[in-house]
């Protein structure tokens, strides 16, 4: 099928999950490949797909995925470092309790991704499509950002954005919890104002 899918049998017929060094383009694998607790190393995909792919516990270190599918994957529990997804089809794709390490997910359409629980370390979103993500008790740490993202009806319940700048992010019918600690501290700009005064309940009065 090409050298992503020898690379991939090779591995299991020695029973080592393991790939690296591979540099592939315009590779589609079955749907649904499963290749839960893989180990990458400097594994560069572009105009791949993975569509449904089961990445569970895998573990991508340095790698590079550029306008690749992976619709419906479940990397649930998987730990991503230094690793790269540029203009990437995520829609519906699981990420629940991963860790992203100095990763960078750029331009990439994440609608009605599932994040719940994830640890961003380091890591940053920019220019990415997460309208109605799942984005529930995402933990942000050591300056991870959110650049220019649509978090339009997202849901970031017990999200906590202390010191989190959104301020260049589409916030418009967020998910809150209902005492809304989840905005106490973030870092929101002035056009923003409306949509944050909606959230906690406050109505303008025309003079």
């Amino acid at each position: 099928m090409g050298a992503l899918w020898d690379a991939i049998e090779r591995a299991r017929r020695v029973d080592d999950p393991y790939l690296e060094a591979l540099s592939v383009v315009g590779e589609q694998l079955e749907a649904g490949v499963d290749l839960g607790f893989f180990e990458l190393h400097h594994v560069d995909l572009e105009q791949c797909s993975l569509v449904g792919a089961n990445l569970a516990k895998a573990s991508l270190y340095d790698c590079t995925l550029t306008n690749c599918d992976l619709s419906n994957a479940c990397l649930s529990e998987a730990f991503l470092s230094r690793t790269r997804l540029v203009s990437c089809k995520l829609e519906g794709t699981t990420l629940s309790k991963a860790i992203l390490r100095s990763t960078r997910l750029v331009d990439c359409q994440c609608r009605y991704l599932n994040a719940g629980e994830a640890k961003l370390e380091g890591s940053a979103l920019l220019g990415c499509d997460l309208r109605e993500a799942f984005l529930s008790e995402v933990r942000l740490h050591r300056r991870s950002r959110l650049e220019r993202c649509s978090l339009v009806r997202a849901d970031l319940f017990k999200t906590n954005l202390a010191g989190v700048d959104i301020s260049t992010c589409d916030i418009a019918g967020i998910g809150l919890s209902e005492s809304r600690a989840e905005l106490r501290g973030a870092l929101v700009g002035v056009d923003q104002a409306v949509d944050v005064a909606s959230m906690l309940g406050v109505r303008f009065v025309d003079l």
